[in-house]
């Protein structure tokens, strides 16, 4: 099973659109677990939806999208986690296939995956590897480090931190032909969006300062666990 974790905030009919693409393209029966916070304009919209499609979802005082991420991460059932927004829709059909084979390429387990999130030429890498917006581990990458995401980040680089580690340890897996794709770029400037953006300057200085030290750590750790 592959488990999607979703923190939202005031965008019931966003989550309402990933929910439908969900259910829409997966082969198999996965996971989408969602965590709303108590102060939430929309949140007796989002009680709503959840019902109407029978989901699981948490509740709870308003948090970083990393704590909510991890705090998701450690309630899922799935052997594969996967980071997702509410501003994402699946394109993709029998992705969940194509997960599970890339699950088979390390016995290990260690690895992180990543898919196309319609914005690749826009925001493309110097190193020509793939984004890695919607990373999807195996809970053995998370017992590996303790968590899912690194929590010292409040919503920003956390997918570039997540991106080095794989591609230092070369267990980078790059899905092109699956699509999660991203909402267009104005999504940014509704609340949601400004409260992701100010957020940009505090966790640009952990990543220039404070993340190298737990960097060089988590190298390690997961040096240690590869097997194969």
């Amino acid at each position: 099973m592959i488990s999607l974790l979703c923190p939202t905030r005031g965008r019931p009919d966003q989550a309402e659109r990933l929910i439908k693409s969900f259910f829409n393209t997966q082969k198999n029966q996965n996971q989408i677990l969602f965590y709303v916070a108590d102060d939430d304009e929309c949140k007796e919209q989002y009680y709503e939806l959840f019902n109407k499609y029978k989901l699981g979802f948490y509740r709870g005082p308003p948090m970083s999208t990393s704590f909510i991420w991890n705090f998701l991460a450690h309630q899922a059932t799935g052997e594969m986690i996967t980071l997702i927004g509410d501003d994402v829709e699946i394109k993709t059909k029998n992705w969940d296939e194509i997960f599970f084979q890339a699950n088979k390429i390390y016995e290990d387990k260690i690895y992180v995956l990543t898919v196309d999130d319609g914005r690749q030429d826009r925001f493309a890498q110097n190193d020509g590897r793939m984004r890695c917006d919607h990373p999807t581990v195996n809970k053995k990458w998370i017992q590996t480090l303790k968590y899912f995401v690194p929590p010292f980040f409040m919503h920003r680089y956390l997918d570039a931190y997540t991106r080095n580690l794989a591609i230092e340890i070369d267990r980078f897996i790059e899905i092109k032909e699956v699509l999660f794709e991203h909402l267009k770029l104005e999504t940014i400037s509704d609340k949601t969006g400004k409260l992701s953006r100010s957020w940009f300057d505090h966790d640009k200085h952990i990543y220039e300062t404070l993340a190298k030290r737990y960097y060089d750590v988590d190298l390690e750790l997961l040096k240690k666990t590869i097997t194969n």
